[in-house]
């Protein structure tokens, strides 16, 4: 207990003393896994036996890895998915999903599907309360530490770990704003984990892949959270799961 704790100020001493130039650019790989018995369990019309029934035919199918990836420099980052192949050579067409943030300017624009339809989210950065707390973890090789953080939308607990050996404030499904990059995040107790495998830092200086057009409706953020606010009340009214159209 008490290494820990020493390991702990070190720790938050260490933010204020960041000065590792060499990696402020570059890419990280995360897994995502989404435990959908989890989420289904938490639906407030599901019985015991049909969540026991779900969980012995379904159970050891979920959780299966997504693999997403983080572009970042100092000042900015862009999230998006990983195309994968199956067994024959094909990819599957996925939904849009980029998130970019620029982190000097305080500002983001998210490319992403929503119940059929592209939106372009051009807005500030989404304001976040952290509790950071006295807890460290080893993630891809790098010391982290804990926050705690409500998405207020879809009233979940969200942990984090992020480390300042990345003095980059950004993270993985656009969430950003604590003292060093996020490498990990929890969702709703387990619900959703997305956790960094690997980290690779550029040599020089080159700017983000962004694509060359968006094409999409563009909204504020406070409407795009609107709608989503809307289907999940609407979907849980009518005994359906809304995370089969909606982004958990």
């Amino acid at each position: 207990m008490k290494m820990k704790y020493i390991l702990t100020i070190v720790f938050v001493l260490g933010m204020f003393t960041i000065s590792m130039a060499q990696n402020e650019s570059g890419s990280i790989e995360f897994e995502r896994r989404t435990y959908w018995i989890n989420i289904m369990s938490k639906m407030p019309w599901m019985t015991q036996e049909e969540i026991d029934r779900d969980r012995l035919t379904w159970g050891k199918n979920q959780g299966r890895p997504q693999p997403h990836i983080l572009y970042f420099d100092d000042n900015k980052s862009l999230y998006t998915f990983v195309e994968e192949e199956n067994e024959y050579g094909y990819s599957w067409k996925k939904d849009k999903f980029m998130l970019i943030r620029d982190h000097k300017e305080r500002r983001s624009k998210d490319y992403l599907d929503l119940l059929g339809k592209t939106y372009i989210v051009e807005d500030d950065l989404p304001k976040r309360k952290w509790k950071i707390l006295n807890e460290i973890r080893e993630v891809a090789g790098y010391l982290c530490m804990k926050a705690e953080t409500i998405d207020p939308i879809k009233d979940q607990t969200v942990i984090a770990w992020f480390t300042n050996q990345i003095p980059v404030m950004g993270g993985p499904e656009g969430y950003d704003g604590l003292p060093g990059m996020i490498l990990a995040l929890n969702m709703n107790d387990g619900d959703v984990t997305i956790e960094a495998t690997k980290v690779t830092f550029k040599a020089e200086d080159k700017d983000l892949p962004l694509p060359k057009k968006f094409k999409g409706k563009n909204i504020t953020r406070r409407e795009y959270n609107e709608k989503v606010a809307k289907w999940i009340k609407e979907s849980i009214e009518g005994r359906k799961n809304p995370y089969w159209q909606v982004r958990y």
